[in-house]
């Protein structure tokens, strides 16, 4: 019996001195379940601004203005429409985001977890600033963990960093997080679409409901193409952005493409290649199928993107020998 008592007693003690290494010589621990950022959770819908900087400058600033997120880091006084879903999704995931255990708190670690200030020549980190009308967040975002199931973290006013339990992915860069569909149709909305090129071709809507292709004695390359060339047109894939400050030269004209919606509404997308020094193609979008502000912005596709707003006629119908 009397063993029995000095074993529990011992189980006690041993219990009792892990609590004081945990509590009282790392409370940081106890932590462990914590939100990164308590708080955000409750307020992320009254947001109102957000800042992703990293050691050479911001690579994303946005406000919101009512329902809708403008970036602001692209020109100092021109905005453009942000991708609200993939910032909502980010938003999500780091109100979310809990602190699966503690790291170093040596700030000549920070490097090895990519947590470092970002005024630190060459830091790997990411600081996030996000804001509403009255409170504020920041973090530093450190390196994906090796097991690729959380990144490091750290609050700038705070020494220890954390291992969380959310990869958080970043934008690349400054356009990543731009609105993608930036005409307001889809393919049941339009009408006809008009491609000035050589030689100049219609596609229109039949009064079947199916698309047809102009003056066209051949059959279709394969079913769907037509429908495919007018999700290339109206879906168009971009690389970046510039405020447009003089519109390219007309010899560097390639393609014309009028747009007419069942409503009436029209778009007009021109397209410029590229001088000699750069590579790709620029785009101007005039009309009221695209939001007013998208108007004064010059889109610019690489090669690869180009290629559906450059498809030929001939690439449309199935050419005299070629099997069916």
């Amino acid at each position: 019996m009397t063993r029995v008592v000095i074993l529990f007693l011992l189980v006690i003690v041993t219990v009792g001195a892990g609590y004081y290494l945990v509590v009282e010589r790392h409370p940081e621990q106890t932590s462990q379940s914590h939100l990164l950022l308590g708080g955000l959770a409750s307020q992320s819908n009254s947001l109102t601004q957000i800042t992703i900087e990293n050691t050479e400058g911001p690579l994303f600033k946005a406000r919101r203005e009512g329902e809708q997120w403008l970036a602001t880091h692209l020109d100092s006084v021109m905005t453009f429409p942000v991708d609200v879903e993939t910032l909502a999704g980010f938003v999500s995931a780091l109100s979310q985001a809990h602190i699966i255990e503690p790291k170093t708190a040596k700030a000549s670690r920070y490097a090895l977890l990519g947590v470092e200030p970002v005024t630190q020549p060459g830091a790997q980190s990411t600081l996030l600033t996000i804001a509403t009308g009255t409170q504020q967040w920041r973090v530093v975002l450190g390196n994906l963990a090796s097991s690729g199931l959380g990144r490091y973290a750290r609050e700038p006013s705070q020494q220890q960093s954390y291992l969380i339990d959310e990869t958080l992915p970043l934008p690349l860069t400054p356009y990543e997080w731009l609105l993608p569909d930036v005409i307001d149709a889809g393919l049941t909305t339009l009408k006809s679409i008009v491609i000035d090129n050589d030689p100049a071709f219609t596609l229109y809507k039949g009064t079947d409901g199916n698309w047809q292709l102009s003056e066209n004695k051949l059959p279709l390359a394969y079913p769907g193409v037509l429908a495919h060339t007018l999700n290339d047109i109206v879906n168009f894939e971009y690389d970046s952005v510039a405020p447009l400050i003089n519109v390219p030269a007309a010899v560097q004209l390639r393609r014309t493409i009028d747009i007419t919606a069942e409503d009436g509404k029209l778009l007009t997308m021109t397209l410029y290649q590229m001088d000699d020094d750069e590579s790709g193609y620029s785009l101007l979008l005039t009309g009221d199928l695209v939001a007013a502000s998208l108007t004064e912005w010059m889109f610019r596709l690489t090669d690869f993107q180009a290629r559906g707003l450059l498809t030929p006629k001939a690439e449309l119908l199935q050419q005299p020998g070629s099997p069916p």
